[in-house]
């Protein structure tokens, strides 16, 4: 279950700031970066860092597979306490209904485009859920790929009913390469969220980030110019 980790995220080389004190629970966030942001386990990184052992979150994937999702969230919990995960899988070949990887509980949909699926299957994961005094947590680590599959509207559409499943203290991280979408895709996404954390890389080896909070949703002038200099 490795499906080569190593190559994702390397988790001793790679220095990452902290968080910024104003990225709270209870808020739907969007992860803007540069490129796949799967590709440094952004949205996991924060998962692992603001979740607690009791937390447990629904984690959708959409460029990697379940099993490499699985690798990379173990290496970078290590031994601290982190959320328990359940998984939606849009991208693996096997296709099955449901399975187990190790505990994990993994749904599989046909594509990231299959909306109407990726619902069904959040569906199936509420109601496999294990009851549990925690947050609950919500994580699409890419939205790119649904977005080149559907159009913004249908995707906001879906978001909304989705981003209900997390508690009211959890977090709803929605991971997505800016740089692939037009101000309009954009700003129709921003309507749907509480703040945008921007990652920059200063250099290869470190992550960076600035919070910019929407003034609450359905504000869309912090992606009027993308990350500050």
């Amino acid at each position: 279950m490795d499906e080569n980790a190593n190559s994702t995220v390397e988790t001793e080389a790679l220095q990452v700031d902290p968080l910024p004190d104003s990225l709270s629970g209870g808020a739907t966030v969007l992860v803007a970066t540069t490129g796949d942001p799967s590709q440094y386990a952004v949205c996991l990184r924060i998962l692992c860092a603001q979740g607690t052992e009791e937390d447990t979150a629904f984690v959708v994937t959409t460029t990697e597979s379940a099993d490499r999702t699985i690798a990379v969230y173990d290496r970078l919990g290590g031994e601290t306490g982190r959320p328990s995960i359940s998984i939606v899988d849009t991208v693996s070949e096997q296709q099955s209904v449901s399975a187990l990887y190790g505990g994990t509980h993994v749904v599989f949909t046909p594509s990231p485009g299959d909306l109407e699926r990726l619902v069904m299957a959040f569906s199936d994961l509420s109601d496999s859920l294990a009851p549990s005094n925690g947050a609950h947590h919500l994580v699409i680590r890419s939205l790119t790929p649904i977005l080149k599959a559907s159009s913004a509207t249908r995707v906001s559409t879906v978001l909304e009913r989705i981003t209900g499943l997390r508690s009211e203290s959890g977090l709803c991280l929605l991971g997505i390469d800016y740089t692939a979408h037009d101000e309009e895709t954009m700003a129709a996404i921003a309507t749907l969220v509480d703040g945008v954390l921007w990652v920059t890389q200063p250099s290869p080896a470190r992550l960076a980030f600035d919070y910019q909070p929407t003034r609450g949703r359905h504000s869309r002038s912090v992606l009027d110019g993308g990350p500050d200099d």
